[in-house]
């Protein structure tokens, strides 16, 4: 699943993880700093999704979207991961899975907002004959509420570990 390199540049073992372009430290104070910073991102991604259902559908889409990748990599940047690929809310979720069990119960919404998305393998975009109208924002703002919800729990489950969301 994954195979060990020296990293000349870091006094730790690196771990990558094949196929996923991730990169493993070990946790530390840098890391959890990075997540932190992940998921205040998330929170204001989140807070400007909603601003934007009604002015600008195309915007909260997007920043629905980006929302719930940020929330995502907090967790993994917290536990020393880097270098995340952010292609979609069910690639961060899937990666997720090898740290954090209890977010897998938010696939159905990270389905929701992949379907705003038109990816190839690779992570290319492709153009989607999507209509971003006012209530899709909606339902894709609510979908990444959700996953929200879901991670703050796990944030508070774990915040002697880690920190207070």
């Amino acid at each position: 699943m994954f195979e060990r390199k020296d990293k000349e540049s870091f006094s730790k073992k690196c771990i990558t993880f094949k196929n996923t372009g991730m990169n493993k430290a070990q946790a530390s104070e840098q890391s959890i700093h990075r997540a932190q910073v992940s998921w205040e991102q998330s929170k204001g991604d989140l807070e400007m999704a909603k601003s934007f259902i009604k002015t600008n559908p195309s915007t909260s889409c997007l920043l629905s979207n980006q929302s719930a990748i940020n929330a995502f990599s907090s967790i993994l940047q917290a536990q020393g991961h880097f270098q995340l690929p952010a292609y979609s809310s069910t690639e961060m979720l899937n990666l997720c899975g090898s740290v954090a069990l209890e977010v897998e119960e938010t696939r159905q919404q990270c389905e929701v907002l992949d379907s705003a998305l038109n990816r190839d393998l690779l992570g290319h975009t492709r153009p989607k004959n999507i209509q971003f109208t006012p209530t899709f924002a909606k339902t894709l703002y609510e979908a990444s509420r959700q996953i929200h919800k879901i991670i703050k729990a796990y944030w508070l489950q774990n915040k002697d570990r880690f920190f207070a969301p």
